[in-house]
């Protein structure tokens, strides 16, 4: 029986524009109803995930920035972890001349060094308004203690500074391409699956216990931890290979658990 649902957002669930299909808000809703909790595991931001699950109407578990933080549905924290500040420091100055744009990311809070019409883009697709800091480089560590390090550019930028992050950082950080557009650089063992055991951990339930849907490379991770994954069929080759099930979107998803008997029915809801 899935006692857990989780949902990557961009790509999958949130479209462009914040865009949320009504048949997923429908879906997500009746399930919760007959039981079975929601959480959302996305490179966004806390805040950002709460924005999301109000504009559903639901609540849920919250699994942002790629498991760097981790809130269960009560918003009690279960995880924060940020990176050592020599470790940034050396990360800022490496991708400090690379022609992307970099942007930075604390717990509640983004930053970049220069305004350009790039950050004007990203913007738009975010919550919130990224702060332009000419000093940034300087204050990592100090007055900004950064969650995540974020390479923003065109596709076959984002392959080539992917490979260069991984090669060049090698085991010291976890390093994926969360979007076709960007590059995250996360502190090491700090993913999507690492935040999920944590919080499956508190709720007491099992990985198999526990079905996925994701569109990216940052979505492989979870996809691993339990045999219920599906994945968006707009993914990558590479990333679909890693599921276990291609959909076209959430409610097909929830509607493929629910035929295979794995999710609650109303009926089944006991009061306690």
């Amino acid at each position: 029986m899935i006692k857990l649902f989780v949902t990557d957002l961009d790509g999958t669930l949130l479209g462009q524009d914040h865009y949320i299909k009504n048949e997923d808000v429908d879906a997500l809703k009746k399930m919760i109803d007959h039981g079975t909790p929601l959480a959302v595991a996305s490179g966004r931001m806390d805040h950002e995930i709460s924005e999301v699950l109000k504009r559903v109407g639901v609540n849920g578990h919250r699994v942002s920035q790629n498991g760097a933080f981790v809130f269960d549905s009560q918003n009690k924290p279960v995880l924060a972890k940020t990176f050592d500040p020599e470790l940034a420091h050396r990360i800022v100055r490496e991708i400090d001349d690379e022609p992307m744009v970099k942007t930075v990311s604390t717990a509640d809070e983004t930053f970049t060094k220069e305004h350009s019409h790039w950050i004007d883009l990203i913007s738009e697709q975010m919550f919130h308004d990224i702060i332009v800091k000419p000093e940034l480089n300087e204050v990592i560590g100090t007055k900004v203690t950064p969650s995540k390090i974020t390479l923003h550019g065109e596709e076959a930028d984002v392959i080539k500074a992917a490979d260069k992050v991984a090669s060049t950082f090698g085991e010291e950080i976890d390093s994926f391409i969360s979007h076709e557009s960007c590059v995250d650089m996360m502190p090491k063992n700090i993913n999507k699956q690492s935040g999920l055991k944590k919080l499956i951990e508190g709720l007491g339930l099992a990985p198999e216990e526990v079905a996925c849907v994701g569109d990216s490379f940052n979505d492989v991770s979870m996809f691993e931890m339990t045999p219920h994954s599906y994945v968006m069929s707009t993914a990558r080759d590479e990333v679909k290979a890693k599921a276990g099930t291609v959909v076209d979107h959430v409610h097909e998803a929830i509607e493929d658990l629910d035929k295979k008997g794995l999710l609650r029915k109303q009926e089944q809801v006991v009061d306690v």
